[in-house]
């Protein structure tokens, strides 16, 4: 008998026009309902999802933990990818869960709510206001004030959520599963909208408005609400620099353990094309923006031509906002009443 932590789930042809995509592997057959808020998920039964659940710290801070799993993309003949993952390492596959020294951890930690608390110290509770108005080096302090492996949202951390959410929902259109906070709002809404939602995934009143929190598996506001500040990514005109290990993130550094990765496009535009690094080939890049829309390809929206990265899309970024909202035209020292962030844990 198959165990369930040994089973493969994929997608395939992303990166297509289409953003609807082909389940393969053991997720075929499975579906995922979207309802007027609540979302059901055959997923709910299979591995790293099943095992998804929430943990509180000593100081009350709420978090998703994410367990280890071992993923694989393909690059088809068309250019197109293949996606796969699971919780055994088959050949060819290998993890985003790294520590940076070549360790592989068990877990991480991804804040349940954006991130609430001071410039000195980051939380992530319910019923409170976002930080917002820090730069990329206040948050990250205030995210690591809290002890030894505390860290603020990472672009390793973003790209394991993409490939969770990748493989679950079979799109790359994350607006088209929950619009999220992002449409004609006029300011930030607290921490814990989506509390009452029942199901790991869905929005507090509904998923197509635009006007309600919504969340990823107990995530809240993966996208929409506030843009996050996304650490160990720099950028250096077109050439893109990555650090693996969180205990030497700086801004704006493209010096060792920062690893040059490849170029990106500077034009801001609607993502057509992500393409994979050879250095680290789970992680990726917007390659193309020329020709993509609010209903092709990735679905939203980057701008580049800055030196760091932020997330997700806020309160009143429309279509633009979502899952692959990528905000590449700042430097380290902006801040902003859209701009927050995400605490986060790795056992370092």
């Amino acid at each position: 008998m198959v165990s369930e932590k040994s089973k493969i789930y994929g997608v395939d042809n992303v990166g297509q026009s289409a953003p609807t995509l082909t389940r393969t592997d053991s997720a075929i057959g499975r579906t995922v309902t979207v309802g007027a808020s609540e979302i059901k998920s055959d997923f709910d039964r299979c591995y790293p999802w099943s095992d998804m659940h929430e943990v509180v710290d000593d100081s009350g801070n709420v978090f998703i933990r994410i367990p280890k799993f071992y993923s694989r993309i393909t690059k088809n003949a068309n250019g197109t990818y293949k996606h796969q993952l699971s919780g055994y390492r088959y050949e060819g596959f290998t993890t985003l869960f790294v520590d940076g020294k070549g360790n592989e951890i068990d877990y991480v930690l991804v804040g349940k709510y954006e991130a609430s608390g001071t410039s000195a110290k980051a939380e992530s509770k319910s019923g409170k206001t976002c930080l917002v108005n820090v730069t990329l080096p206040q948050m990250r302090t205030a995210c690591k004030a809290n002890g030894e492996g505390y860290q603020q949202y990472d672009f390793l951390i973003d790209a394991i959520i993409k490939e969770l959410f990748l493989i679950e929902m079979a799109t790359t259109n994350s607006q088209s599963i929950m619009y999220g906070y992002l449409n004609g709002n006029s300011a930030a809404l607290q921490t814990g909208r989506t509390d009452g939602v029942k199901t790991a995934s869905g929005s507090d009143t509904s998923n197509t408005d635009g006007k309600h929190a919504c969340k990823y598996r107990g995530i809240e506001n993966p996208w929409g609400n506030v843009w996050k500040w996304c650490d160990g990514i720099t950028f250096s005109d077109e050439k893109v620099y990555i650090c693996l290990d969180p205990t030497h993130y700086v801004s704006e550094d493209t010096n060792p353990p920062y690893i040059y990765m490849g170029d990106r496009p500077l034009d801001g535009n609607w993502i057509k094309g992500i393409d994979y690094f050879d250095k680290f080939p789970l992680l990726g890049y917007i390659s193309s923006v020329s020709g993509g829309s609010n209903s092709t390809y990735y679905c939203d929206y980057s701008w580049s031509e800055g030196a760091v990265l932020f997330v997700g899309g806020g309160w009143y970024d429309g279509l633009g906002g979502g899952l692959w909202a990528w905000y590449g035209d700042v430097g380290a020292g902006y801040s902003g009443s859209d701009v927050g962030g995400r605490l986060c844990y790795k056992p370092l």
